[in-house]
């Protein structure tokens, strides 16, 4: 039984390491054990989520078509988070990527350097395409687990994900930045994206509109117009003896 190998091998790590080892490992078994995998949550949060619509009023067949159609509006989305994977991972995984894995392998030469190198690339690479990284600096660390000794590979192997807690949103392959350049996200209909700005019509946001230029930013308006200032033409507003001026 997979559960008894875990079992067994975790006992012989838990007599000469440390307690936070044993901790973490302890932690590794239950999970193991008792969590489900990602598609046992959304059977779940399915069912759930159908049972409270119920609750509600609405009829089965009303929540069986919301469900579907907001399951294929994320068709486009979904797409494009499979063609970052497969083009990360056939990337990762070929001769030349394969050669340069080899060859950094071999920078790092104690196991802290390791460490602190193997996360540095995790969060580069994450930078250009997460999916990329995930296959890539896998494949780094284990290779440097080979070349360096005394290394832990642990702590090597979590060196090789912090990519995508840190960098990977804000990088080229970032979920909101592929979200906002779909049609869903009313980009294309804002008036100031198609507009020409600049020498020959180039296409783009005015600088008043990215909050970079001082000149261009609204300027707090005057207490009264200059039309309308007491004491000048054109107003209503006028100094009558008895009267304070500007009083009407």
């Amino acid at each position: 039984m997979v559960g008894d190998v875990h079992t067994e091998r975790d006992a012989e790590v838990l007599e000469g390491d440390t307690w936070p080892a044993r901790v973490a490992l302890r932690f590794t078994a239950f999970t193991e054990r008792w969590l489900p995998d990602a598609f046992g949550f959304v059977l779940v949060g399915t069912f759930l989520i159908f049972a409270l619509g119920l609750a509600t009023g609405e009829s089965p067949t009303t929540l069986v078509d919301a469900w579907g159609q907001g399951c294929w509006s994320l068709i486009q989305f979904t797409l494009q988070m499979a063609m970052i994977i497969i083009g990360g991972y056939a990337v990762a995984v070929s001769a030349p990527v394969a050669r340069l894995i080899a060859r950094m392998g071999q920078i790092p030469k104690s196991p802290r350097a390791a460490i602190a190198f193997t996360a540095a690339v995790a969060m580069i690479s994450s930078y250009l395409n997460w999916a990329f990284s995930l296959i890539f600096t896998a494949i780094l660390a284990k290779e440097i687990a080979r070349v360096v000794r005394g290394v832990d590979y642990r702590a090597l192997g979590a060196m090789a994900f912090p990519g995508l807690g840190t960098v990977w949103a804000q990088g080229l392959s970032g979920s909101a930045a592929l979200q906002v350049a779909g049609p869903a996200s009313g980009a294309d209909r804002d008036p100031a994206v198609h507009r020409g700005h600049g020498p020959g019509g180039t296409r783009g946001l005015p600088v008043s509109r990215t909050g970079s230029s001082r000149a261009d930013r609204p300027t707090r308006p005057a207490p009264f117009p200059p039309s309308r200032r007491p004491g000048t033409r054109g107003t209503r507003m006028s100094c009558v003896r008895g009267t304070r001026c500007g009083e009407p």
